[in-house]
């Protein structure tokens, strides 16, 4: 189900939470919502859950206009990032829950939805007996009981390490896809919204700053903020304006036609991150390969890149 979004205005207080805010996320999309704390990632998803009301603007979900229902009322779930799993209940009665308060319990359908999630067998299970991924996978099994067309998540792996929230947002996808349930996911993760989402909005101080493919925003951000928010750029003033320049664009070598010199190099695994200077003072960053020998710092080196990796930005 299409999730439109119109107009949004948040204040708490002083402070404006959100700004005018509008996003169109189409049915079946996975879209991650990424910005800085305090962008308005989890008041939009509240406003939208219908657990915060808007001092202006629309929510629209399917084409209907639900800024005035209540949660229950909306064609929509919510997954916490705490999981918010009951203690005292079995694995098999928290995904009952909700079935159970619509009058449409179905212990099959609470068997399909372990098999969906990975989890047959352990039905009878409290939550402390789970692991992270486990807790994870029940409250998303909740989640989707009762069928929502949207289901929106806020940071679902936060909690997880990193080796399982790779494997577990994996799952997370493979369960959109066969669900073709819309998703909306707040996350501050980049690798994981890159990774994961079919769109990718990143949000600055209320306002969606660029909404697009992962690969869109990362390649052709709109402006700065994006740019430097989303991965490393480098920003250089050009007769033409002002363009980012992504590291993995710049060559460091014996030739080329930039003078600069290496300021220090970090190691980060599978690449080599080489800081530079030009001879005007402008900061460049590249990165090699972690099979490459880097300069040393304080070598000078020449900078080069193609044209078309520079990528003007609006502001």
């Amino acid at each position: 189900m299409s999730l439109r979004v119109e107009a949004l205005r948040k204040n708490f207080g002083a402070a404006r939470a959100l700004d005018g805010l509008s996003l169109e996320v189409p049915a079946g999309t996975f879209l991650a919502v990424l910005g800085a704390s305090g962008s308005g990632k989890s008041t939009l998803l509240r406003i939208i859950a219908g657990f915060e009301p808007a001092d202006a603007g629309r929510i629209l979900i399917g084409g209907e206009d639900v800024t005035g229902l209540p949660p229950q009322r909306r064609p929509c779930a919510m997954m916490f990032q705490s999981y918010a799993l009951f203690p005292h209940l079995s694995v098999h009665e928290n995904i009952a829950y909700g079935l159970r308060r619509a009058g449409t319990y179905s212990a099959a359908r609470v068997s399909d939805l372990l098999a969906l999630v990975g989890l047959s067998g352990l039905d009878a299970r409290r939550p402390a007996q789970l692991s992270g991924g486990q807790q994870q996978r029940v409250a998303l099994a909740r989640a989707l009981a009762r069928k929502p067309p949207l289901l929106l998540l806020d940071e679902p792996l936060a909690a997880l390490d990193a080796g399982l929230r790779a494997a577990t947002g994996a799952e997370l996808r493979r369960l959109q896809r066969e669900t073709q349930t819309t998703f909306v996911m707040v996350t501050h993760d980049q690798q994981e919204a890159l990774a994961l989402a079919d769109q990718v909005a990143v949000l600055h101080e209320g306002r969606v700053a660029q909404c697009a493919s992962p690969q869109e925003v990362y390649a052709r951000p709109a402006t700065r903020f994006v740019a430097e928010f989303l991965g490393a750029a480098n920003i250089i003033n050009t007769p033409a304006g002002l363009c980012a320049l992504r590291p993995e664009h710049i060559r460091v070598g014996p030739t080329g036609t930039v003078p600069a010199t290496v300021q220090h190099i970090a190691f980060r695994g599978e690449t080599w991150v080489i800081a530079c200077r030009t001879a005007d003072g402008t900061a460049l960053r590249s990165v090699l390969s972690a099979q490459s020998a880097p300069p040393a710092p304080g070598v000078a080196v020449m900078l080069s890149w193609d044209a078309a990796a520079l990528v003007p930005l609006c502001a």
